[in-house]
């Protein structure tokens, strides 16, 4: 039997030149009026203090005082994406494939 050439795809992967892995500790989205489903992805991380008061004796650091304290919790949104409900659906699947395959992979 032989095999169509038509049924057989090459893709190569291109990286844009402003490409960047970027942190992702939570998304944000919903359904737009287009019904696409739109998603912000972020990070969420304290503050820097305004300022910081430390002792030092004998090559040891003491932290005396943070202004402010507690540092407040910055939700910094790094970027989003619209896409069709069957694209959305197909990337969730693989998320969850590749999630499941790297937690099987923490437990040995």
């Amino acid at each position: 039997m032989t095999k169509d050439p038509d049924s057989t795809v090459r893709i190569e992967f291109i990286k844009d030149d402003d490409y960047r892995l970027v942190p992702v500790t939570g998304a944000w989205g919903g359904i737009s009026p287009q019904r696409e489903v739109i998603v912000d992805f972020y990070v969420d991380r304290r503050s820097n203090p305004t300022s910081v008061e430390i002792e030092t004796d004998q090559g040891k650091s003491k932290e005396l005082s943070r202004i402010p304290d507690p540092q407040p919790i910055h939700r910094h949104v790094s970027f989003g994406v619209a896409m069709r409900p069957d694209i959305a659906r197909s990337i969730g699947e693989f998320l969850i494939e590749n999630a499941d395959k790297a937690l099987e992979g923490s437990e040995s």
